[in-house]
């Protein structure tokens, strides 16, 4: 065996996989961190890192040339796996690993060609359509110029405070660690700080109605708090605590597994109390968002209704369980406020905090908050 083979090999026993999930598809989403985590395979944070691209359900015409975009960004050696429903999960992850390993599959791979950065999280016709705003005028004030690579060139504009400094639109998403299927947020920054967000989802319109986390009474419990245990994993993973992130992410599966529900009330409790009692996450949290909607009241709500329906799971046809937040779940246009006035290295926590549902959100709404 030459040293290529046995490399590819080494490669591919542990190799590093980035998840991207489609609107409408949490239940292949989940279905794949499970096997993921099962085999033990590690995520990574970019498509430098990547070895295995998966996609989790079917992309529509909006998120799948941002798919192949990105596919072309990961370097050799690489693979692709697709899977369009829960049932082959663990087929299409061996045969990911088949060509990962294969030296002759990887020599026919064509060599990867960079595209510009303004293609790396958005589909090409909101990338036109951008370009369009600044050929016009739009929201943005300094004309038609681009940078190299696609890029757009900051403009000027009065900030918060009335002073005048330059402006840039950033996309985020909709391919990123732990991040909402399908969103993409449009923000304008000033230095450091968001001025403007817009929010929506890609393809949302070619989506059936209704969440993953909907269910039956039988099933509404358990559904519950797997919902908070989902979305409290994407926090912690978010905010760099793994072992809890994992926990979290490991309840949840046993959940929706249909394992005992007994042993699993007493480890959502114990996790629960483990995350309440870090001073370091406080800190961290703190100031981030405003007001109730804090991303440090969020995650104290989160924990609370994480309780109420660890507590359901003995009685699991309690009208009081369900996957919601009670009070109404945050959604796209309470998301695009809270990032308003933030600092752009914080934006990443607080869409984790706010963790909204890409399943449920109506099909014709998009979310832009602006201050002036």
């Amino acid at each position: 065996m030459d040293l290529t083979a046995r490399l590819l090999r080494f490669a591919a026993a542990r190799p590093h996989v980035l998840v991207v999930a489609a609107a409408g598809h949490t239940a292949e989403r989940l279905a794949v961190e499970a096997e993921l985590a099962r085999r033990g395979w590690p995520a990574a944070m970019s498509p430098a890192d990547t070895d295995v691209l998966v996609v989790a359900g079917v992309p529509g015409p909006e998120l799948a040339p941002v798919i192949e975009s990105l596919w072309q960004q990961v370097p050799a050696p690489r693979a692709r796996a697709d899977v369009p429903e829960t049932a082959v999960v663990g087929a299409v992850l061996d045969q990911a690993v088949a060509l990962l390993a294969d030296p002759l599959r990887q020599r026919r791979d064509p060599t990867p060609q960079r595209p510009s950065p303004a293609t790396d999280v958005r589909p090409r016709q909101h990338a036109e359509h951008q370009h369009s705003e600044h050929q016009h005028g739009g929201h943005d004030h300094g004309g038609g110029m681009g940078m190299p690579g696609g890029l757009p060139m900051a403009d000027v504009g009065p900030d918060r405070d009335g002073l005048t400094l330059d402006r840039l639109r950033v996309p985020l998403g909709p391919v990123l660690p732990d991040w909402p299927a399908g969103l993409v947020v449009e923000v304008v920054l000033q230095g450091d700080v968001v001025q403007e967000a817009t929010a929506r989802i890609l393809d949302r319109a070619g989506q059936a109605q209704g969440s993953f986390w909907d269910a039956p009474d039988a099933d509404r419990a358990r559904r519950a708090a797997a919902r908070h245990l989902d979305g409290l994993a994407r926090l912690l993973t978010t905010a760099g605590w793994a072992d809890p992130a994992a926990t979290a992410r490991h309840l949840r599966d046993e959940l929706l597994s249909g394992a005992r529900v007994g042993p699993l009330r007493l480890r959502t409790e114990a996790l629960v109390a483990t995350v309440r009692r870090s001073r370091t996450l406080r800190r961290m949290l703190r100031g981030l968002g405003r007001g109730a909607a804090g991303v440090d009241t969020l995650l104290a709500a989160r924990l609370s209704a994480l309780e109420s329906a660890a507590t359901d799971l003995d009685r699991p046809t309690s009208p009081v369980g369900g996957a919601g937040w009670g009070a109404g779940e945050p959604g796209i246009d309470e998301l695009a406020e809270l990032l308003v006035g933030a600092e752009l290295a914080a934006a990443r926590l607080i869409v984790a905090a706010v963790d909204p549902d890409t399943d449920r959100l109506p099909t014709d709404h998009t979310g832009h908050v602006h201050r002036g």
